[in-house]
């Protein structure tokens, strides 16, 4: 129990998880849901629930530690959150058990008895994007200073897209493959990830079937990923399954797993990609990479069967899965694929609008139905280094993922520029 003997020793609003019972729930819910800068997520009732949700990473955890029946599961938990975590113990908490929650390096406040949200929003915002910033400083390095040895330290993958639609054959892995190229061609150390079954990205990069993701799942660790990767020049690539078999069983992996996409991303930021593009398949798996990704990229057809599976998918992401995953409304970019006769931008994009109910996000790229996207890919050739007119579609989506925004003028012989919404001075 809770006693010393037992006790072993990252602006948009910043997302929040409540654990707790569900009267204390509705109450701390009740405290923050009036203020903007906070956006109650998610909540979890019990340690288990907790552990499926803190996978995503929310900003600040608030928790009532009675959910758990004493310190160490609580410890052992709180050990592996990133975050701003503020704790309520049971008033039979031994000042040991207090000083050793504290000492918990994501611990920001230990209370008992009650925690006073509105008391001490000021300071759970402050913690929240505070962490944000040196997460993002910390990226930073890892663009312009790409590690030569792998090692610790915070995740600095700054860029982690999910390139999806709940529709196949709309080209999702052209897309998906020419961007993450694009953005190793642009000095960008980046990771693809296919997540087919079968997967064809090898086929249409030359690449050979294995290893594949089979491989890093039989050993979830930076090792056993650097052992499964492929290059194309600058590119890295993990291939996706070989069998839908395969992808069965990854569907049914919880997200907290060891071999789960959500930690396969986090292991590749923390060894220093700072692009991780996840070629989401149309099934269920797709809800493990949107778990993952910071943004989203949904490409669709410009036909009117296309604005209802594109509007279906969006919904999907904002409205059903809210709270389970972290990309804001302005990280959802739309890239029309395979313009010619059909529909118009200005047709499609009322038609989604007016489907939708509402305003639906702007569309980013227009990519031409280009015979030579079909023949570079069976040639094993990336349509990027084939087609002109291909390569201008696509570059309106790769600027507003990966180039630098806002330069200013040299200051002190220097340049400042500001990227990913952080300013550098180069």
């Amino acid at each position: 129990m809770w006693n010393a003997n037992n006790l072993v020793q990252s602006a948009d609003a910043v997302t929040v998880l409540l654990a707790g019972s569900i009267p204390r729930l509705q109450a701390w819910y009740t405290a923050l849901a009036a203020d903007a800068r906070f956006r109650v997520a998610m909540q979890a009732g019990d340690p288990q629930d907790l552990r499926s949700k803190l996978v995503t990473n929310p900003d600040v955890l608030v928790l009532d530690a009675g959910i758990y029946p004493g310190p160490q599961p609580l410890i052992e938990d709180l050990t592996r959150y990133h975050g701003a975590a503020y704790v309520l113990l049971p008033m039979e908490a031994s000042r040991e058990a207090m000083d050793g929650v504290a000492q918990i390096p994501c611990v920001k406040g230990v209370y008992k008895g009650e925690i006073n949200l509105v008391a001490i929003a000021g300071e759970m915002y402050a913690a929240a994007t505070a962490q944000r910033q040196a997460r993002l400083n910390a990226g930073m390095e890892a663009l312009w200073n790409r590690p030569q040895t792998a090692g610790g330290g915070q995740p600095l993958g700054l860029r982690v897209v999910a390139v999806w639609n709940q529709a196949g054959g709309v080209g999702k892995t052209t897309v998906a493959t020419n961007l993450a190229y694009e953005a190793a061609r642009r000095g960008l150390p980046t990771l693809l990830v296919g997540m087919g079954a079968p997967d064809d990205l090898p086929l249409i990069l030359g690449l050979k079937p294995e290893p594949n993701l089979n491989h890093w799942r039989a050993n979830p660790t930076a090792e056993g990923l650097k052992l499964a990767l492929q290059k194309v020049d600058t590119l890295d690539v993990l291939a996706g399954f070989p069998d839908v078999l395969s992808e069965a069983r990854a569907i049914t992996t919880p997200l907290d797993a060891p071999e789960s996409i959500p930690k396969l991303v986090l292991t590749a930021a923390y060894m220093g990609y700072a692009v991780i593009v996840l070629d989401a398949p149309p099934t269920a798996l797709a809800s493990a990479a949107l778990a993952a990704a910071n943004t989203l990229v949904l490409v669709a057809r410009p036909s009117l069967e296309g604005v209802m599976r594109t509007v279906e998918a969006y919904r999907t992401v904002v409205e059903r899965l809210a709270g389970e995953h972290h990309i804001p409304a302005s990280g959802v970019y739309v890239a029309l694929n395979r313009m010619g006769g059909r529909m118009s931008l200005d047709e499609w994009h009322k038609a989604a609008s007016a489907l939708l109910g509402r305003p639906f996000p702007p569309v980013v790229a227009q990519i031409p139905d280009e015979p030579k996207v079909g023949e570079a890919q069976d040639g094993r050739k990336l349509p990027l280094n084939v087609s002109e007119a291909f390569a201008r579609g696509l570059k309106p989506l790769a600027d507003a993922l990966f180039s630098p925004q806002g330069a200013q003028a040299p200051q002190n012989g220097k340049k400042q520029i500001t990227l990913f919404g952080v300013r550098v001075t180069l």
